[in-house]
């Protein structure tokens, strides 16, 4: 009996025959929070129109983050240094309660943010970047 060559790694990874076409699950409802007044400009000048099921959370207080997050299955809350994080807490006691993470997103324009402690605890992970575009990125990398 004669034996097949086995395909390399290579060709194997760019095979397609067998990859299913649709994705393999369904669109998550994000949710954005801007913490402070540089979390909220950053999420204001992203365009989330075209993104299906993606809501920019302007809440001030409390019952207004809870009301806007409750059918959230995916929430980010976004700061830069500088900001006030007092929400930061509420946040995540609201996500907890919805069983849902909570990343944080620090965006650092300054050399020592005394909210990285802060948003850390309120986090379930925490991203440090310096680039202003990266929630849009994070987003577009998401699919949403």
């Amino acid at each position: 009996m004669m034996m097949k060559a086995p395909v390399s790694n290579a060709r194997a990874a760019t095979d397609t025959r067998h990859r299913i076409t649709i994705p393999n699950s369904r669109p998550r409802r994000i949710r954005l929070v801007g913490l402070g007044k540089g979390g909220k400009t950053i999420l204001d000048a992203i365009d989330t129109a075209s993104m299906n099921d993606v809501r920019v959370v302007q809440a001030t207080n409390i019952a207004e983050a809870q009301a806007q997050l409750a059918d959230a299955e995916m929430i980010f809350a976004v700061a830069c240094s500088g900001d006030d994080l007092g929400l930061a807490a509420s946040v995540k006691h609201i996500a907890r309660g919805l069983n849902v993470m909570i990343t944080g997103i620090l965006i650092e324009t300054a050399a020592a943010q005394p909210e990285l402690p802060v948003l850390r605890a309120a986090s379930d992970m925490l991203i440090v970047s310096s680039d202003l575009n990266y929630v849009a990125d994070m987003l577009e990398q998401l699919g949403a």
